[in-house]
Order: structure tokens, then sequence, then C-alpha cells
């Protein structure tokens, strides 16, 4: 019996020499007759590129076997002009089984491209570099005119090379945390072609001079043109506010004759934009004689909590000077030389020393003649005081206080102090004129104090220990002290005051 080998089957396929060859083989068990031949794969044919905006068509002529089998896929390559290949995009990458391929949003550059014919898992040579194709880095161009005034004003353009399906914002001055502006895109979302028109509107609030304006699209492609916003005011400025208040603070409005004092004011400019201010200035010759054209400069100032932009030096009132009403005004000019004269601005000079009016206790605790909880001191003055000398920030309304009542030989004492208890206020002594209030010092802290007109009321907190009851009635005595003083900066008089009949028990 005759015994049948094995025969290996084997098909090669093989190039004598050179690049553009790819050797291929088969083989498994078997029986039968072997034969063998050779087949090579074909170089791919150099590709032809065209661009649309963005977007980088590819073409080529299709690859045949020696059989004239078409091979059944490319691979296609991009190279940067030192000949380092880049990642290509996903519509061309990978096996292509067309003759042609369209890169989408291709980045700014100079590329060629390259065509590797494929069959199955063989590879051909090759081809050789496409020319190469400049795709532009994505702009923005604006029409002239590109200087705006007034504003607000709108800004037409057109973008280019942006990528196929973007959209676009606009931002002012900084890509990314500039004032996003209000504009349109005529093709949104940007075309295949990668250019549309647009137009941005350039708000009232930027300054004149020179900007830029940003296009930022939304699969990050960015581009900017300059613009510039000429100065366009033919507005006055305008004078919103204006007082007259003492070099010592407080209350505004008010001044004395020989009294010391600034003038304030808030002023603006106007216009779209506006030119800025060149000059502020105060006639307050009523007050101070020959004072005609007071500079005031710009600065962050308040007056009773109320902010103001411009203030001037340090002014003396005549002395002497009518005490009265005095009217004064302000001039504002701007750089393009629009003024405006602000009337309707007033202070009162005020020349009268205060002096204490009165003084009364009123029982609100239950016990006439006993310091109690929720009793009152009342002081009045002869006119209204400056309460921010007083007490530092007080306007007049209710603030804490500590009232301290002590023992003294010659007679009972009350003075205010601040509700931390570590400084006495300016409001003077009362002397009760008599011993029998309280043995030891007592402090009535969580005291309140208020202020209505000339009027000082001062509601007693909880005393810090036992207090006695006066047996008899007796009238006060209340001495104040110079350091107050009147809204005008007059300070107080040091004389006594009695209080006033009818005669009764103090508390």
């Amino acid at each position: 019996m005759k015994v049948r080998s094995a025969l290996v089957i084997s098909l090669t396929l093989a190039i004598a020499a050179g690049p553009n060859t790819a050797w291929g083989a088969w083989g498994g068990p078997g029986t039968g007759t072997g034969f063998g031949g050779a087949v090579s794969m074909p170089t791919g044919s150099t590709p032809t590129p065209s661009i649309t905006g963005r977007n980088v068509g590819v073409s080529w002529a299709q690859s045949l076997l020696p059989d004239s089998t078409a091979v059944n896929a490319y691979v296609v390559k991009r190279y940067n002009t030192l000949g380092v290949a880049q990642t290509i995009g996903s519509s061309c990458s990978g096996n292509v089984s067309a003759l042609t391929c369209t890169e989408a949003a291709t980045p700014p550059g100079v590329w060629t491209y390259t065509v590797t014919p494929k069959h199955h898992q063989w590879f051909g040579s090759e081809s050789a570099a496409s020319v190469g194709v400049t795709v532009a880095a994505p702009s923005l161009t604006l029409t002239p005119p590109t200087a705006l005034a007034p504003l607000p004003g709108t800004l037409a353009g057109a973008v280019a090379s942006f990528a196929t399906g973007e959209t676009i914002v606009f931002r002012l001055d900084d890509p990314s945390s500039g004032t996003i502006l209000s504009g349109s895109v005529i093709s949104s979302p940007i075309p295949f072609s990668g250019a549309s028109m647009v137009s941005v509107t350039i708000p009232v609030l930027i300054s004149a001079g020179s900007h830029t304006v940003y296009a930022i699209g939304s699969a990050g492609s960015q581009a900017s043109a300059t613009f510039t916003v000429t100065a366009h005011d033919v507005t006055a400025p305008v004078v919103a506010s204006a007082v007259i208040a003492k070099s010592t603070g407080g209350i505004g409005g008010y001044v004395r004759q020989g009294g010391q004092y600034y003038v304030y004011a808030n002023v603006t400019d106007q216009g779209s934009p506006s030119s800025g201010l060149a000059t502020v200035t105060a006639n307050v010759s009523t007050v101070t004689t020959g004072a005609t054209t007071v500079a005031l400069v710009a600065g962050a100032y308040t007056v009773e909590g109320v902010s103001y932009s411009y203030r001037s030096a340090l002014q003396t009132a005549s002395n002497p000077v009518a005490a009265g009403s005095k009217a004064f005004t302000v001039t504002a000019t701007d750089v393009a030389t629009n003024t405006v004269t602000q009337t309707g601005f007033s202070a009162t000079v005020d020349n009268t020393v205060p002096s204490a009016s009165n003084v009364q206790t009123v029982n609100g605790g239950g016990t006439a003649g006993r310091a109690e909880a929720g009793d009152q001191l009342v002081l009045t003055f002869s006119e209204p005081m400056d309460p921010y000398i007083i007490l530092a920030g007080w306007t007049g309304a209710s603030t804490a206080v500590t009232i301290r009542l002590t023992n003294v030989g010659a007679g009972d004492t009350v003075q205010v102090w601040n509700g931390a208890n570590t400084a006495v206020l300016p409001l003077g002594t009362v002397a009760l004129n008599r011993t029998d209030f309280t043995t030891v010092t007592r402090n009535f802290t969580s005291s309140t104090m208020t202020m209505s007109g000339s009027t000082i009321t001062i509601t007693l907190g909880t005393p810090s220990g036992a207090v006695t009851t006066a047996a008899a009635a007796a009238n006060m005595t209340w001495t104040p002290v110079n350091t107050v003083t009147d809204r005008a900066g007059n300070a107080c008089s040091t004389a006594a005051r009695t209080e006033v009949a009818p005669l009764d028990l103090d508390f």
C-alpha cells in the first residue's frame, strides 16, 4: 500500500527587490497537488487636496492589483512642513474604502497628504506627498469705518476659517473674561465654507480709545479685530449733589464764622462716551469772601454716610459773616468744554454758642425717687447738637450707653458713658443734689440713648447692684462741657443749668 505524505500548500506574494513590495504567505496541513505564484501590492497614487474653509478634501486614483482587482482600502496621512505625521481627522482616519475623504476642522497650517493602498491585511507602498495646502487661521475682519462715535454703535464685518458647525460669541477686550457683546452671525452655525457676515454692538459704557473684539467659536476657534471709540461728548456734566461740612466732620450743611470747612460734590460727565471731567469748582463767596472758584479734586469722601466724588481743600469762613442760609454753586467743565453751573445748594451759618437748657428725669421704673431700669434722664440743649461729636458714628438713633450713678460726699452724680463703659461721653455731669440715691457707684448697663431735635433722652438699663430711694425732692444741676458742639461747630457753654420746676422726686 502506498503512503501519501502531508503536503504544505503555499502561496507566496513576492517582488524581487525594492520598497514597493510586500510578501504574503498562507499555509495549512493537507494532501493534494502543490502549486505556487507571486503577486505584488501597488504603490499609492499621489493624492490631490482641495480646501474649503477649514475642510480639506483629499482624492486619489484607484490602486489595482496585477490582475486588475482594486484594493479594498486606503490609509491617508497628513504631514507638516518638516515631514512629521500629524493626527488626522476622524473622517480620513483608519481604513478609507472610497477614493476621497474630507478632513473637517483642520488645524491652521501648511499640510501635505499621502495615500497607502491596503488589501485585507496587506499594505502597498505609500504614495508621494501631495502638493502643500494652506489652512488659514480663523479671522475676524471689521468693515470700515471702525471708529465709533457716538455709542452705542454697531460694527459690521466677517469671519472666515471657522470650523463648520461652530456657533460664535463676541467678547470685549479679553477672550476669556471680557464683557459679552450683543452680536449676530448671519450664517449660524458656521457653514461648510467656514465664513459668515457678522455684526457686533458696542455699548455706551466703553471708554474712548482702542479696543478689541474677540470672536470665540464653540469648537475652540478664536479671532480678533481692533476698533477705536472716539470721544463724542456734547452734553454738560451733571452735579447731582453738594454740601458744605465743617472740618471736624459730623453733620453737614452748617458752618460758623471763622470755622473751617470743606466743599463736597458728586459730579459725573455725560457723553457717549464722555470726554472726562476737566475741572470742578465751587463759588462759596457768600461764606468766604472772594472764594469764587475754589477747586475740587476727585476722590472718595463721606459726609453723614453719603459718598461724594469731589472735595475742596480746607476753607475758612469769613469772620465776621452774618448768620443765616448761604447759597453756593458748583461749576463743572469736561474735556470737550461742556460746562454747567449748578445752583440750588446752600449752607447755614450759625454763630450762636449752644448751652444747657433743661434737665429732667422721668419715672418709668415704678418707684419714684429710686433710679431703676426704665427711668429716663432727659437733657435739653438750646439748639440741636452734632451727634457725631457726642459719640463717633452716632446719628441720633437709639444706641447703647452706660449710666454711671456715683456716690459723692457733696451729692450723688450721674454721667453718661459709652456702651462698653470705657469712656465718658461729652455730656457733662448731672448733680442730683442729694446723697441718698446710692451708697456706692452703680453702672446701669444696657441703657439706651436717642436724640430728637435739641433733646437727648437716656433710658436706664439694669443697675449693677442695689440702689436706694431718695427721701425728698431736689433740683438737679446739669453742668455741660465745651467738647460737645452744635452742627456748625460752636462749642457748648459750660454754664450750669438747674432743673426747671416743678420740684419733684427725681427718677
